[in-house]
């Protein structure tokens, strides 16, 4: 057998690729925000469609197939299609949700007590400091969207620098 260079081309390129995406998206965090909406309705619709066919799959395979998938795939069409064609309106939503859900997943944070802040009081009473912290940001977020569509922005950059690192890692290794 013949060895190769050692070198992952595909992933390399892939890498490279989701490097490059992620610089431009910190580079212009509110233009693309827009962009990063226009997507998350794509998936929408996608997402409806695969659960439609999952459905019809379903009902082949064992003569009963879910309504509830249908009606989901129908709804997440719809809600892709209204995140479509209103980017600008869908783009505030998304960066109001984000706020909220900041404030929302603090909240919850706080009641939750996990074995870790059982067994150390120290960990508990940071734990509950970050998590008003968190509830502090996200209120901040909420009263001002411009803040929080750069912070939706640079996350999904660095989810992008992740990926494309570890792409590189896997071309590389």
């Amino acid at each position: 057998m013949q060895q190769s260079s050692g070198i992952k081309w595909p992933s390399l390129i892939i890498g490279v690729i989701f490097l490059i995406i992620g610089v431009f998206i910190v580079s212009f965090p509110e233009e693309n925000l827009f962009a990063i909406t226009w997507l998350i309705g794509l998936l929408f619709i996608i997402n409806g469609f695969i659960e439609i066919f999952v459905r019809r799959v379903m009902k082949q395979a064992s003569q009963s197939g879910s309504n509830m998938l249908l009606i989901l795939g129908i709804i997440n069409i719809i809600i892709g299609g209204f995140i479509l064609f209103n980017v600008v309106t869908s783009t505030t939503f998304i960066i109001y949700l984000f706020a909220i859900w900041f404030i929302i997943h603090a909240i919850f944070s706080i009641f939750t007590v996990t074995p870790a802040e059982k067994s150390n009081k120290l960990f508990h009473t940071l734990s509950i400091l970050l998590n008003i912290v968190e509830i502090i940001f996200g209120i901040i977020l909420l009263f001002n969207p411009l803040m929080a569509a750069i912070i939706i922005a640079v996350f999904m950059s660095i989810v992008f620098f992740i990926i494309g690192i570890t792409y590189l890692i896997d071309a590389l290794s």
